[in-house]
């Protein structure tokens, strides 16, 4: 390329700046890939060390099921039988229980586990349930079981014994249908129909991690649960109606009633309704470096684009032009940027790591800048433009709700800046020589 063109075309070295813009989005992509890239492998920490431990648990029940053994007259007059499931809810339900947290490291990667202690206590009524009057289904009440949904059966650290009126059931492991649920424990207890109300009582000492969530099977359930955890997000379709969260930890009470879900408390056969209708709490990490660096990314066109526009501006208002490769050092220090709050922030935090990260690039680009131009106030107003963008951008990622307003504003300023500046500047006759 023609160095005297190069230095006397205002519109040539545009299109060089603005092409150098394109080509450093390569770089940001790969930058944002090693993000995705860092958070994948931190999620497959937390699923291994998760899976020796106990994964995110859910829990339903109890389910009174009784086979229900129907007899059909054919059209040639053979009799034939087969069997159904009735599957009957508590009339209520309550949950009281405590979760006690404990981190643990992986390497550099922190993974959150629970245990909780929960007590359960309600009663089953069959004595208004239609289908066990009917002539041609005949309860088999030696059949019947009660199922308790437990998601991950290995976090179950003691025995669970079931107390149903005045006698106690051990579980047996794995469920006998996947009507209701897919996964849990079985109890076989040994009723009549003359019985009609079933009272029960049970307790579950159980390991889990991140989050635990309740089925609401009861006509009327309610949960009561209190940890030291301080940072709980309340998940699911139903929030509590009652919670209390401070520095030492938060309590929640959730009070639902049948109308509040969409399925019945009785059925025959599978039901998949009852799965859509959890809720709970998650243990919530205050701090995710991954999620803040990978928004910090989005924003790396602009800051480059910015940069290099208060350079360009230079260029304009002291007529001491700079080459293209000075603008490819200064957008590559750029993007080296987010590289570095990334590997700072699985070490020292996000905020830590977007200071020294931010010092770091500015202190490169002021030196940098200083070497490469005679005027000072090129190198003030780059170094000015720096701090302000990385200040900015730091704000806008506090401040997530209010985000795309203040990214306006910051936008409307700058142009206004930009235009303010140039208002004097007489672009026909920039880098023109005198005869």
């Amino acid at each position: 390329m023609d160095e005297s063109k190069l230095r006397s075309s205002l519109l040539l070295r545009m299109v060089l700046v603005g092409t150098l813009t394109i080509i450093l989005l390569i770089p940001a992509f790969i930058v944002e890939s090693l993000i995705i890239e860092r958070k994948e492998r931190k999620t497959s920490v937390v699923n291994e060390v998760s899976g020796k431990w106990g994964n995110t648990q859910t829990i339903a029940g109890p389910i009174l099921s009784i086979p229900l053994k129907h007899t059909v007259k054919e059209n040639d007059g053979k009799i034939s039988t087969f069997t159904t499931l009735l599957h009957i809810l508590p009339d209520s339900l309550a949950a009281t229980g405590s979760i006690s947290t404990e981190l643990r490291y992986r390497g550099i990667f922190q993974v959150v586990l629970y245990n909780t202690k929960i007590s359960f206590s309600g009663s089953i009524n069959t004595g208004t349930i239609p289908q066990l009057n009917q002539g041609n289904a005949v309860p088999q009440w030696s059949d019947a079981f009660f199922t308790v949904g437990i998601s991950d059966l290995r976090g179950i650290k003691e025995n669970v014994v079931l107390t149903l009126n005045s006698s106690q059931l051990s579980a047996a492991s794995g469920v006998r249908t996947d009507d209701v649920v897919s996964s849990g424990i079985t109890f076989l207890p040994k009723i009549t129909g003359e019985q009609k109300l079933y009272p029960f009582s049970f307790a579950l000492d159980l390991n889990g991690s991140s989050e635990l969530r309740f089925i609401p099977l009861g006509k009327h359930t309610e949960v009561n649960l209190s940890s030291q955890w301080n940072s709980p997000s309340f998940t699911g379709d139903f929030l509590p109606g009652q919670k209390t969260v401070t520095e030492n930890g938060f309590s929640a009470q959730w009070k639902i009633l049948e109308l509040n879900r969409n399925f019945p408390q009785n059925w025959i056969g599978k039901n998949d309704e009852i799965n859509k209708s959890s809720f709970g709490v998650h243990l919530l990490q205050t701090v995710d470096e991954y999620q803040q660096t990978y928004r910090t990314a989005k924003y790396a066109i602009l800051i480059v684009t910015l940069t290099f526009l208060a350079f360009f501006l230079c260029e304009v208002l002291t007529k001491e032009l700079l080459h293209p490769i000075h603008y490819t050092l200064v957008g590559l220090s750029l993007i080296l940027f987010y590289v570095l709050v990334l590997s700072l922030s699985e070490q020292f935090g996000f905020d830590v790591a977007y200071i020294v990260s931010s010092l770091a690039i500015l202190t490169m680009i002021t030196l940098y800048t200083r070497a490469i131009v005679t005027h000072k106030r090129t190198v003030v107003i780059t170094g000015s433009v720096v701090v302000t963008l990385y200040v900015f951008l730091y704000v806008v990622l506090q401040l997530e709700d209010y985000a795309l307003l203040i990214g306006s504003v910051g936008l409307l300023g700058s142009l206004a800046a930009v235009m303010y500046l140039t208002r004097r500047v007489d672009w026909f006759s920039f880098g023109k020589t005198k005869e």
